[in-house]
């Protein structure tokens, strides 16, 4: 039955108040006719009790017998082809007999949940077209979403047709949260009893570590939910080290390898089985990482070799593996890098470091807790173009020197070709044809946007100019010191490409504007595709380097001239290569910031000590160093050599788990060839890389076990501390990071359970801390093969039963029982508004009521005049008699006025008085004032008498 609520009832004691207003009205005098008095305290009455209603949400509720129904459909991989077209049909069956009234809606999951159809009476069921991600079961995310699709106004059921598989999120939660709002879910199991044959490698069993010419004992756990053979091979980072035939029985089968173990660094071995009944091959292949220890290995990276030998010389002879490789061939992701104790940068550009190495890089130092070295020279640092780059973030120096009154002051120019050419994009020699495509944004325009975002970068006691050409040249924009962006970019603006292409005019005006600019650095960058006559340009880039302008070309598409690179190298500047002319405005940005941190200082100096460190235990003197890259020292560095004016030359610092140091003089015969000569240089070599060199906790081990869908991460230690702080960092091959805290379950044992991540191979990185000190440090490796969605046996009915269960749902069969009635369900509205207006519409009847003092005759003589009929009205009588004295008045002025004949009687209709002049009007006043004071008196002493 419908009933009124209230969703504010504490509000109702406010009707206290009326009942006060009824009870003073009793007792308080009545002015009031009984009949209004009453009319006036019910209406005010009533209005105060709807106000005090309205004020605490008044609603009306009715019972609501509509059902909406939402079908969770599991879309995952653990569901074939026909347990999917059963399920379907049972969705089929079950609209076919909903009722009129009825709302279904259809929900496909599998790690994610999609909306297949929104709540609707439709008993039609099309072809289902969302496709979720199938690798991993989560039932929760279709709980949730579900819930969010019901309305308001009608009962609720969720129907989950699923195997119970869940191997992502809880259901559980989504659950009890259905069941907080009396939404039943009801079950459709969709466990199979019999499934096609089935092999997968269930795990792969390993040491998480072993020393270096050890053998590691490697088990791989074969599954066959039936008897056949199978062949099982062991695969490394070579090839197959062992291939076996065996029987397998239903059930699992441990396989034992025996398998020596060299060198240093993590190890990859893979366990792949095949046999010829498997419904799936996704859960074919398992791993294992294994780490060697073994010497520490330190990785150098040089793109000349020369300007390392001396280095890794001086490490060989301490007994340090030291392995030199030029950039082309450096590791690219985390994980090869990680074989590698310390990494060394040996004057090695930016620029010819892989993109891979140098985003792993900080995380390699961070994460891994390994060291990083950086060795000065031309090449390096600010020259090397790695300012603002993921390198700097990991060492202990900036690559510029930001104390202005060090820094030298910078004068760039930048010519850029606007000829016709420059109108499109050239994908072609145009010695053998013309552009066949044009690029959606002109190279003009690009080149504009680069040079904005360089002259961005400058700082107020810098100098730019632009330089444009095509036939001639001319400065686009005067070299200015402490230019903004907005200057620039209004003097650039109007700039259009048109006309011949002439280098060496926008060369030549280039070099004359800066020859009148006084900087210690003087630059030009060249945007061109070089085709144009005039020759090559060599002898104009030879004269500007011998007055102390360097030259850097950025070859504008892929079809640029060849002798660019050639001017660039003359001009001792870098050359740039562009194929993609959207590459061109970072080109510009990092040209400028080398060009910024170019600060090299030749001069002989002895470094001197600023504080101890191991690198210089035993070390009491140094030798002179001639040169130097300058930088600046971040505020949390250890500055160990620097020169007399404090300026870095060795600065170490701790960067996450590992540490990094910055030499920023050279280890070649240039700078420090007194250093690479002196007797003392293998031990300052040793202990400047051994300071970087992870240290690693004693009896500290870390284990890292995959099982399903559920990953554990344990640390055993023999520290003395029970209560460190331990933390394990999970890091993905893309560079992902996770942390996660271990939880002490023992003394001097820590544990984490997690939900295991997607599949691939990561790097497990545990740091036991107390306070700020690092007291234990270990590094695991961990493969999740594949999902735990291609496992055997994955059905959970017993999940499915809770799930029921909790929420008061069913195991249900019958399709027709989805639309069965649940429990009432009733729907309010609020009705407070309604009852504001009609409080208003009696304000004006109850203020009539007590304010208007309306009679019977009134509405008795309104009702007369409805009809048509006239009204007479009793005279008053003090009226009368104003009026009687006012028309005698008027007659006795006509009658001084108009003088008869005794004898001529008066006239039956006299004729109108003639107009009265203004005294003649005055006098009439006067007397008519006489005649009204007479007749007051009059009905004054009437009155006394």
């Amino acid at each position: 039955m419908p009933y009124v609520s209230f969703i504010y009832p504490e509000a109702l004691w406010l009707l206290l108040v009326p009942v006060g207003m009824v009870v003073l009205a009793l007792f308080a005098p009545r002015r009031l006719s009984p009949l209004r008095f009453w009319t006036s305290l019910a209406v005010r009455t009533v209005m105060a009790v709807m106000l005090i209603f309205a004020f605490a949400g008044i609603q009306f509720v009715r019972p609501v017998d509509r059902l909406t129904t939402v079908f969770l459909l599991d879309g995952s991989d653990s569901m074939p082809a026909s347990t999917r077209a059963q399920a379907e049909a049972f969705i089929r069956d079950a609209l076919q007999s909903m009722p009129t009234d009825d709302q279904a809606a259809i929900i496909v999951f599998g790690d994610n949940a999609l909306v297949e159809r929104s709540p609707d009476s439709d008993r039609r069921l099309g072809r289902i077209t969302s496709i979720p991600i199938a690798h991993r079961t989560n039932i929760e995310a279709a709980i949730q979403l579900g819930m969010a699709l019901f309305p308001a106004d009608t009962q609720k059921r969720l129907v989950l047709l699923s195997d119970g598989g869940e191997n992502s999120g809880r259901a559980i939660d989504a659950a009890r949260l259905a069941a907080s709002r009396g939404i039943p879910i009801d079950i459709v199991d969709l466990t199979l009893v019999n499934t096609d044959a089935e092999v997968l490698v269930a795990s792969v069993e390993a040491p998480n570590s072993v020393r270096d010419g050890q053998e590691a004992v490697i088990v791989a756990n074969i599954e066959s939910n039936v008897s056949q053979s199978a062949i099982v091979r062991l695969i490394d980072d070579t090839g197959i080290v062992e291939e076996r035939v065996l029987e397998l029985s239903p059930g699992v089968t441990p396989i034992e390898f025996l398998v020596p173990v060299e060198g240093n660094g993590f190890r990859r071995y893979r366990v792949q089985v095949e046999a010829a009944n498997d419904g799936r091959v996704q859960n074919n292949e398992a791993a294992a990482l294994i780490r060697v220890q073994g010497p520490p290995r330190i990785l150098l990276i040089a793109r000349e070799a020369a300007d390392a030998r001396p280095l890794v010389t001086a490490l060989t002879a301490t007994g340090i593996t030291a392995e030199l490789i030029s950039p082309e061939a450096a590791p690219r992701t985390l994980a090869d890098l990680s074989t590698y104790d310390a990494l060394v940068l040996v004057n090695t550009p930016a620029r010819a470091l892989p993109v891979g190495l140098m985003q792993a890089i900080p995380g390699y130092v961070r994460d891994l807790g390994r060291g990083l070295l950086m060795i000065g020279g031309e090449n390096s640092f600010g020259v090397g173009g790695y300012g603002r780059t993921a390198v700097e973030e990991a060492l202990p120096v900036y690559m510029d020197v930001r104390n202005r009154e060090l820094r030298p002051d910078l004068a760039i120019v930048f010519v850029i070709d606007k000829s016709g050419s420059m109108d499109a994009c050239h994908c072609a020699d145009p010695d053998r044809g013309a552009p066949v495509s044009s690029s959606s944004e002109r190279k003009i325009d690009i080149a504009k946007d680069a040079i904005a975002q360089a002259v961005a970068l400058l700082g107020p006691q810098d100098t730019v100019g632009i330089v444009t050409f095509d036939g001639a040249a001319s400065a686009a924009f005067p070299t200015t010191r402490g230019a903004t962006v907005e200057q620039v970019m209004n003097a650039i603006a109007g700039i259009e490409p048109r006309g011949p292409t002439n280098i060496r005019a926008g060369l030549l005006r280039a070099e004359e504007v800066l020859q009148q600019v006084d900087a210690r650095i003087k630059h030009i960058v060249l945007l061109t595709d070089g085709w144009g006559g005039g020759g090559d340009q060599l002898d104009v880039a030879a004269r500007l380097r011998e007055q102390g302008i360097t030259l850097t070309t950025v070859a504008a598409g892929s079809g640029s001239a060849s002798y660019l690179q050639q001017l660039a190298a003359e001009g001792g500047g870098r050359y740039y290569p562009v194929v993609d002319m959207a590459d061109v405005p970072q080109i510009f940005v990092q040209e400028t910031i080398t060009t910024i941190g170019n600060y090299i200082v030749e001069q002989p100096f002895i470094p001197v000590r600023y504080s101890s460190s191991p690198i210089l235990a035993g070390i009491n003197a140094t030798p002179p160093l001639y040169g130097y890259n300058g930088s600046t020292l971040k505020s949390t560095a250890q500055l160990v050599l620097a020169t007399e004016d404090q300026q870095p030359i060795l600065a170490t610092w701790q960067f996450g788990l590992g540490r990094s140091a910055a030499w920023l003089s050279d280890t070649k015969g240039k700078w420090a060839h007194d250093w690479i000569t002196w007797d003392g240089f293998p031990r300052f070599a040793s202990q400047l890389v051994g300071d970087l060199i992870p240290r690693g906790g004693q009896n500290v081990k870390a284990e890292v076990a995959v099982t399903g869908s559920e990953t554990v991460v344990r640390l055993v230690t023999d520290s003395g501390q029970n209560d460190l702080n331990v933390v394990a960092t999970l890091i993905g091959g893309d560079g992902s990071r996770r942390e996660i805290p271990l939880t002490q379950v023992a003394p001097n044992q820590y544990q984490a359970r997690l939900e295991s991540p997607n599949p691939g191979t990561y790097l497990v990185q545990i740091a036991g801390m107390s306070g700020d000190r690092v007291v234990v440090q270990e590094t695991a490796g961990m493969v999740v093969p594949y999902s735990s969605e291609y496992r055997s046996a994955q059905a959970n009915p017993g999940l499915l039963n809770e799930l029921a269960t909790t929420t008061n749902g069913r195991l249900i069969n019958d399709p027709a029982a989805v639309f069965e009635r649940l429990n009432p369900v009733f729907s309010a509205q609020e009705i407070a508004l309604p009852l504001l207006w009609l409080a208003l519409i009696l304000l004006p009847f109850d203020i009539a009521l007590r304010r208007l003092m309306i009679r019977r005759s009134d509405f008795r003589a309104l009702g007369m005049l409805r009809v048509g009929e006239s009204v007479s009205v009793a005279p008053d009588p003090v009226l009368s008699r104003l009026r009687a004295a006012r028309d005698q008045a008027r007659r006795q002025m006509v009658a001084e006025h108009v003088q008869l004949p005794p004898s001529e009687p008066p006239p039956a209709q006299p004729s109108p008085p003639p107009p009265l002049t203004p005294v003649q009007s005055e006098d009439a006043l006067t007397r008519l004032r006489a005649a009204k004071e007479r007749a007051r008196k009059r009905i004054t002493g009437e009155g006394e008498q």
